[in-house]
């Protein structure tokens, strides 16, 4: 936002700003500035009366102008021939300067030139703002006296800040409540530049229905004579880059816009029928500007018959007010910002309405912007405001003494007194534990916002820097875990954790929870997998379709439980390697239990894996019917019990025996259940399948057990 120290000044009557202290003090108060300046650099310029214009005899192109200053009789001259006797002007004398050049007397075909007659854009304004063609600037004859500063009278003397508002303060947007700020800060008066008037000469014929609108309030006002904007308007609004080349309730639009943050429109009332009401709008319309424009789904207010307006965004060619109307309709409303915001696009032409309106418009901003219009049509005839704006409860926040503690990390929470009374100058209270918000403060909505306010005020530079508690560092193991794997022949996979609600039918873990997601990408990633192998089975299956068929994978990630679990595929290794490579991994004492009784387990090649009787995973793999890669695949999770390292043990020289047991087992038993007797006698080194005779009912299975001598002698007293 643009601000002119000048006018900001206006509303703290009994403090001078200075620049400085308007920086220091907007960001202490979270407004960040951007930049500083001086309005124009012009010095020395000052007030003429034209006494006398000829043309230069010696020159076809210029006039020679006599003018009465303060400083007595100067003659200066001029391409520009639009003066004549009486004119009331500036002009720069000799050792004035602009842009640090000092002008001096000089001969201009014959005849002297003491200095240099000024315009609009060499005083510091975009000229295009302020008159029709950029001329010399010929002023009201009772606007001023030659004895007075322009300095002064045309705001040349300004100071222009631009500070950069958060998004959620869309309030300070405005020379109102930056003002009432920046009084509440400095402790001192905040005095507004308008007066509340009560006035209300007649009932308006117009009706109004809100529709989609939260708040859209008319004011009708009728005038006899062709009303001005002032030159001080006129200026302020240029300083903003605002044009003031229409007439005087446009103007009047705009200024609200930048006095009081609420966009406003106006009407020539003569053009728009009485029932008015707010809807959505597909179709082509003449803008302002005369461009047309075809829009979808805007939000437009409308008359009985047609639009006349796009909500907060533009008006429009067919309802427009001109110099000629006698009959004016203000409109204040408070719109949908995302409406707004979708109006301006679709027009493809971001207004100053619909960046104030893009964002959150409280009822109290426009409500004040409804009463700053009415005081400024006071003498004119003027309506009873139709559908009034009427204004919330304050919001009620109970005070959190702790919490304030807790966050100031101080006990005495008397330091911070007057930066609550500062706080009531700006409308809030503080009753009985509770505090009450004020309406046009919509961003704060708990205890921990007030804090922020609170904190503002007192300053953040009253709080004491404290030394930071650095803790030794602690060394922390290296996780070695994926080079173990890639030093064993595996590439990491990075997988998602979404999948199909079709493919999470996969389920080794039993989990009884489904986690579906209610807005998605892809059907492909609409679920989280309640197993990793359905996401390396899907990488396994994309490189072998593009004949890459050689492939170790492993991956750790996340599943349905929220549980991390490793995850390996293999096209290369068997089901032993991949066994080893696991119990090598974890460096437990693993059994491995026939996978039998899951749909999508291959039950001749799977095994569960447990530790300590606990269920950890499973190897093996997927049954056919859902699987054409044939590779094998694990899955677990590592317990806590994970031996980081290798104790050292003293060796054994003594060499391995061997003995052969031949177990008679059913066709349809399992192995294990010996090999689990077999363990509890005594774990040997290893256990091999050496033989395996099948009979008609049952099958005699030998195993070659190996192990030190006594052991061996043990194994074989218990079964033989």
């Amino acid at each position: 936002m643009i601000l002119s120290l000048k006018h900001l000044n206006k509303y703290l009557p009994s403090l001078e700003l200075k620049p400085k202290n308007l920086e220091v003090a907007l960001n202490e108060l979270g407004f960040e500035v951007e930049w500083v300046k001086p309005f124009a650099n012009v010095k020395g310029l000052i007030f003429a009366k034209v006494l006398d214009v000829f043309m230069n005899p010696n020159s076809d192109r210029l006039d020679v102008v006599k003018l009465e200053t303060k400083f007595g009789q100067l003659t200066i001259q001029t391409t520009n021939r639009i003066l004549k006797y009486g004119d009331l002007i500036i002009c720069f004398p000799v050792g004035a300067s602009k842009d640090g050049v000092e002008f001096k007397e000089i001969i201009l075909k014959g005849y002297p030139s003491q200095g240099m007659m000024a315009s609009w854009s060499e005083i510091g304004y975009d000229s295009t703002l302020l008159s029709e063609k950029d001329q010399i600037l010929v002023l009201p004859n009772d606007f001023a006296s030659i004895n007075d500063d322009p300095m002064e009278l045309l705001n040349i003397n300004d100071t222009i800040i631009e500070i950069s508002t958060t998004a959620n303060r869309n309030d300070a947007n405005s020379y109102y409540f930056l003002a009432k700020e920046l009084a509440a800060y400095f402790k001192t008066e905040f005095k507004p530049l308008f007066s509340f008037n009560k006035q209300s000469d007649f009932i308006s014929e117009f009706k109004v229905q809100k529709n989609l609108a939260k708040e859209i309030s008319f004011l009708e006002v009728k005038t006899k004579d062709i009303k001005q904007n002032s030159i001080y308007e006129k200026t302020l609004l240029a300083k903003h880059g605002i044009s003031s080349l229409f007439n005087w309730a446009v103007n009047l639009s705009n200024l609200t816009l930048i006095e009081i943050g609420s966009p406003a429109h106006v009407y020539d009332a003569n053009k728009i029928s009485p029932n008015i009401s707010t809807t959505l709008y597909s179709g082509k319309l003449e803008i302002l500007g005369a461009k047309e424009v075809e829009v979808n789904d805007v939000l437009a207010i409308k008359d009985d018959y047609k639009v006349i307006s796009l909500a907060c965004v533009m008006g429009l060619e067919a309802t427009k007010s001109t110099s000629e109307s006698n009959r004016f309709l203000f409109e204040i409303g408070v719109f949908d910002p995302k409406m707004v915001r979708h109006g301006a696009k679709e027009i493809k032409l971001n207004t100053n309405s619909a960046s104030q309106g893009s964002r959150v418009i409280s009822q109290e901003v426009a409500w004040l912007g409804m009463e700053y219009i009415k005081a400024y049509c006071k003498g004119l005839e003027i309506s009873k405001i139709i559908n009034e704006i009427k204004l919330d409860a304050k919001k009620a926040i109970n005070f959190n003494s702790e919490k304030l503690r807790t966050y100031a990390a101080v006990d005495d929470l008397r330091i911070f007194d007057h930066a609550i009374k500062q706080l009531e100058n700006l409308g809030f209270e503080f009753i009985n534990s509770v505090v009450y918000v004020p309406n046009y403060r919509y961003d704060v909505l708990c205890f921990e916002d007030i804090i922020e306010e609170i904190f503002r005020f007192y300053s953040y530079q009253n709080f004491k820097p404290q030394e930071v508690r650095i803790a030794p560092l602690k060394t922390l193991n290296i996780n070695n875990d994926k080079y173990y794997w890639m030093h064993n022949g595996y590439s990491e996979a990075r997988t998602f954790s979404l999948v199909s609600i079709e493919k999470n039918k996969f389920n080794p873990w039993n989990i009884l929870e489904s986690f579906n997601l209610m807005t998605y990408v892809s059907k492909e990633r609409e679920s989280i997998r309640k197993s990793i192998i359905i996401s390396l089975q899907e990488a396994v299956s994309y490189n072998l379709k593009r004949k890459i068929d050689q492939l170790s994978f492993f991956e750790h990630g996340m599943i349905a439980n929220q549980t991390f679990v490793y995850g390996l595929a293999s096209t290369n290794k068997t089901f032993k390697e991949l066994q080893q490579d696991i119990i090598n991994f974890l460096n437990l004492d693993l059994e491995f239990i026939k996978f039998e009784d899951n749909e999508y387990i291959h039950p001749n090649v799977s095994a569960r894996i447990f530790y300590q009787n606990k269920y950890i995973g499973w190897i093996g793999k997927i049954h056919p019917k859902y699987d054409d890669t044939n590779a094998f695949y694990a899955e677990f999770i590592i317990p806590e019990q994970k031996s980081k390292l290798n104790k050292y043990q003293n060796v054994n020289f003594e060499p391995l025996k061997n003995i052969d047991l031949t177990f008679e087992i059913p066709n349809n038993g399992s192995i294990n259940e010996i090999i689990l007797n077999i363990n509890k006698i005594h774990k040997p080194f290893s256990i091999k399948v050496v033989d395996d005779y099948q009979k008609e009912h049952s099958h005699n299975v030998t195993l070659r057990i190996s192990d030190y001598e006594t052991n061996i002698k043990k194994i074989n007293k218990h079964f033989n």
